[in-house]
């Protein structure tokens, strides 16, 4: 097998393992975006009832509050029916007055503060709604990358072996280019040389499309066991049959 058959058969495998990954890998990045979404929308559900149990620990730090004022102000209604002169009572009246005052306040702030704990309920339930949708659809994109790692597996696995194997047929430094220009390229480290018009010897490159100097499709015929590289993209240039037997000399 010439180097130019060794590399065809090595592009054709891996343009095979490269297929049947990509559902594969499709799945996997579906599933790395739900989860990525439910990781948002936990961490926002956490920050959110950190910010309610927040809440309610004012709520009950003003309720205490208001307890202790309203304990407050009995006593001191206690003390006003046993005081014997007008001047005691009246600055215990002050005093319960002041006391209804801060009261009044506190009320006001217990409420406003527990506005906000209901509508705070409110948004963490809707969270917790949304995260357990999204819960769901990592489940199921679980299941699609389970689905296709079944449907694909094995087929994968032989057809990754077999392309490893030809690529063991390679001698090193063409395959350490070869590897190269596949990364490079998306996958077309090889590529074609395509016939425009025979009779005027134009040919291009079956991968930048530029044309090609004759000479390099002269050296792709003779020289199948020595690299052609695209003078434009650097891709390794293949020979059809076709195209050879179209060029051969008429016996």
């Amino acid at each position: 097998m010439s180097l130019q058959d060794q590399l065809r058969d090595l592009s054709t495998r891996d343009a095979h393992v490269r297929g049947l990954s990509r559902r594969l890998d499709a799945g996997k990045r579906r599933r790395t975006a739900q989860q990525k979404k439910l990781d948002q929308l936990n961490q926002q559900l956490a920050e959110l009832q950190e910010e309610l149990k927040r809440a309610q620990a004012h709520v009950g730090s003003l309720e205490a509050d208001a307890a202790a004022a309203d304990a407050k102000t009995a006593k001191l209604r206690e003390q006003m029916n046993t005081v014997k002169t007008n001047k005691e009572y009246s600055a215990l009246l002050v005093e319960v007055n002041t006391l209804k005052i801060e009261q009044a306040k506190i009320d006001d702030l217990i409420l406003e503060q527990m506005e906000g704990v209901e509508e705070k309920k409110s948004r963490v339930a809707e969270l917790e709604e949304k995260a357990a949708e999204q819960r769901r659809l990592v489940e199921l994109a679980d299941r699609e990358v389970d689905e296709a790692r079944a449907e694909v597996g094995d087929q994968l696995d032989e057809t990754t072996k077999e392309r490893d194997a030809a690529a063991a047929q390679v001698p090193d430094d063409v395959l350490a280019l070869y590897r190269k220009l596949d990364a490079d390229t998306d996958g077309e480290a090889v590529c074609g040389i395509e016939e425009q018009d025979r009779k005027r010897m134009e040919y291009t490159c079956g991968g930048c499309y530029m044309a090609l100097p004759i000479e390099k499709v002269n050296a792709a015929i003779t020289k199948p066991d020595v690299l052609t590289q695209c003078p434009y993209c650097d891709r390794i240039l293949l020979i059809s049959e076709e195209i050879r037997s179209g060029l051969a000399p008429s016996k």
